[in-house]
């Protein structure tokens, strides 16, 4: 099963998840990685705890906009946006027929129309079963790895997600790890990024995920 529209289907996809994506340490981001990377996906795909912020009305999705330095995420109507974007983070499903369900909408890219062809290709084997075996259940997914998340560890630094006290948009810009604060949890996972050797990399943090940052103690 794949749903990708219309916007209903992209509002009802974010309905039941949690604020946090505790789901998905990095133990089980190594093995769906290990999944990803038998289906040549690593390259321009990470692992998501799947979450949500945002509360969307029937009609909106959320649609982001970046470059290297800076992402910003709004609730947008869909119509409007339907022609200019395409998926950036999916759910995948637990049970024996898993579904890959979008969350939400970015530009569209040479790199993200790449990074679709490489999906489509995984998706025309068993990617998606052999993912959710991993899952074991968990809430996970897959994300796209935007310039943004590559630059930042290619220049030794992390992603960290804001949302306004609204939870109706939030933006992104990489961190020093140092600067990472207390709550801030890991919520994308990623292999092989800037010729890294790590089973994987911690590459976004979120600011309204609860406690669970790698590097700072409470």
């Amino acid at each position: 099963m794949i749903c990708l529209e219309p916007a209903e289907c992209l509002t009802t996809n974010l309905s039941d998840l949690p604020d946090e994506p505790t789901d998905v340490t990095q133990a089980l981001a190594n093995n769906l990685l290990d999944v990803m990377q038998n289906y040549g996906l690593i390259k321009n795909f990470g692992v998501v705890g799947v979450h949500s912020h945002v509360e969307l009305a029937p009609g909106e999705v959320m649609f982001q906009h970046g470059n290297t330095t800076f992402s910003h995420q709004e609730i947008e109507v869909y119509d409007n946006v339907k022609g200019t974007g395409v998926p950036y983070n999916y759910r995948i499903t637990s049970g024996d027929s898993p579904a890959l369900l979008p969350l939400d909408l970015g530009d569209i890219t040479s790199g993200a129309l790449a990074a679709r062809s490489d999906l489509a290709t995984a998706m025309a084997g068993n990617f998606l079963k052999d993912f959710a075996a991993a899952a074991g259940g968990h809430l996970a997914g897959i994300a796209y790895i935007r310039p943004l998340d590559r630059a930042a560890l290619e220049n030794g630094s992390i992603v960290k997600n804001h949302y306004n006290a609204a939870k109706t948009a939030g933006t992104a810009a990489p961190i020093s790890p140092a600067d990472a604060a207390t709550d801030d949890a890991p919520s994308f996972f990623t292999r092989g990024v800037g010729n890294s050797t790590a089973l994987s990399q911690i590459t976004i943090l979120c600011s309204l995920c609860g406690d669970g940052n790698p590097w700072k103690t409470p």
